[in-house]
């Protein structure tokens, strides 16, 4: 799947990251270089080399950046800090989990026509490369973007990064989405799911239309937060580009998307910062205990598909649908709760005459819980909503600013949109990465608190924003 450009723009991203770090400061080089590469490099495809397992557009963007990170530590604008024990924890419970599931799943499943190997050593070594990968950026947040002024640098750029954007996903809401196909050759998804509401929503070079919505989301909470910033004229135009991304989402035609930003925006103007880090952390505390709920059968299902019903029955038989599947893949993860099924599609259930599955893998939270069990749920998880908590635990006895407090609601949001999906991205973990480092600091840390002295500082240009 796809063309030579797509892989060779995976290829010669490093390259990029290099030009990044040699031009940019080093907090704006880490940040570009994973922002850029995952909304520019072809979604799905990737490079399969001997023995190691596939890197795309999400690893290799996070290893460049780690290795340019580590090469000019130097010039980090903050001390790198040692992780907190709970960090440590769940990052080693997450590089475990995989060699778990594989000792747990040695055996074949032979079910009718088909045959699902069992997990070997490969597997496992895979599995644990693979989680080392995915929490790169959860690191790199953690140690260099866990500053106020770090946190705000990086909501300008997702302000950037989304007006930028916002130009090709205008394009593809008239002509269908289609920029994939024209530059790398293939498309990513399954084109019907690109009609909404008697349109088109965009993909522009992401995996989906829900991923494009859930950016779009995010850029417009930082263009909400950019909205108290300067004189009236200054303010004038940051509402007139609040207003542009409103207009943006609202055709990306993503219902959940849009409901974040009616609901959380007028909270990120008008309501405290500490209180929204309590409702940040309510909303995580609900995602992490949202699986015990649904096994428990506490989780007001039926009301809730009701509710959507009344508002949108293709909508709600959607949700029904999703709900459904839910609890196939809950039983099947009953099966095997320590640590899953592991993969090679050995978490669905399958039909054992024509050999199709009848379970989809919709939601993040069902993902982990069948492939990895409780295991690997509560190692990946626990960092996700732990950040925010976290958070909240550090403001009960220190002080939280706006920026710091929006990118706390922008992730509750993300939190939430991964029982439904499985919308996880590097952005994510980023960001959560950085709430979690600033945590540790002491939830407000400016940058001239924690960094060396200015005598001591090699020079740099002004941070991006």
């Amino acid at each position: 799947m796809g063309n030579s450009l797509s892989l060779m723009m995976l290829v010669l991203w490093p390259a990029v990251a290099a030009v990044l770090f040699s031009q940019l400061p080093h907090r704006g080089a880490i940040i570009w270089t994973i922002l850029a590469g995952y909304l520019l490099l072809p979604p799905v495809v990737g490079i399969d080399l001997p023995l190691l397992p596939t890197v795309d557009k999400h690893g290799i963007p996070a290893i460049a950046a780690l290795v340019g990170a580590l090469a000019l530590r130097s010039q980090s604008p903050l001390h790198w800090q040692r992780l907190e024990w709970w960090v440590l924890a769940l990052v080693a419970l997450a590089l475990v989990t995989p060699v778990v599931t594989m000792a747990t799943n040695p055996e074949p499943l032979i079910v009718g026509i088909t045959y699902r190997p069992g997990l070997g050593l490969f597997d496992a070594v895979n599995g644990v490369i693979g989680a080392m990968v995915m929490l790169l950026p959860f690191l790199l947040g953690y140690m260099v973007l866990s500053s106020t002024d770090g946190v705000r640098t990086w909501m300008t750029a997702l302000l950037l990064a989304g007006l930028a954007y916002s130009l090709p996903m205008l394009l593809e809401v008239r002509m269908s989405p289609q920029l994939n196909v024209w530059i790398y050759g293939f498309f990513a998804h399954d084109f019907i799911q690109s009609i909404r509401y008697g349109g088109y929503r965009p993909m522009v070079f992401l995996e989906h239309g829900l991923w494009v919505a859930l950016f779009g989301f995010m850029a417009v909470i930082a263009a909400t937060l950019h909205l108290r910033e300067g004189n009236a004229r200054l303010r004038l135009r940051n509402g007139a580009v609040l207003a542009y991304l409103l207009v943006v989402l609202f055709l990306c035609k993503s219902a959940a998307s849009l409901i974040y930003a009616v609901l959380l925006v007028p909270i990120v103007l008008l309501a405290p910062p500490v209180w929204q880090v309590r409702l940040a952390a309510l909303l995580a505390l609900t995602v992490l205990v949202y699986p015990l709920l649904r096994w428990l059968d506490l989780f007001p299902v039926d009301a809730i598909r009701d509710l959507a019903m009344s508002f949108d029955a293709e909508r709600g038989r959607s949700l029904e649908f999703r709900f459904a599947n839910e609890d196939l893949l809950l039983e099947r993860a009953s099966q095997k709760p320590l640590a899953g099924w592991g993969g090679w599609g050995r978490n669905l259930d399958i039909d054992p005459i024509s050999g199709r599955f009848v379970t989809v893998s919709d939601g993040y939270w069902v993902i982990m819980m069948t492939i990895s069990g409780i295991v690997g749920y509560v190692a990946t998880f626990g960092l996700l909503c732990g950040s925010l908590i976290r958070l909240w635990i550090a403001v009960r006895i220190s002080t939280i600013d706006r920026w710091t407090a929006g990118l706390a609601l922008m992730m509750a949001a993300n939190l939430v949109d991964l029982v439904p999906n499985a919308t996880v991205t590097p952005l994510t973990w980023l960001s959560l990465g950085a709430l979690a480092g600033l945590a540790a600091r002491g939830a407000t840390v400016p940058q001239d608190a924690t960094a060396p002295r200015v005598a001591d500082r090699p020079r740099m240009r002004t941070v991006i924003g």
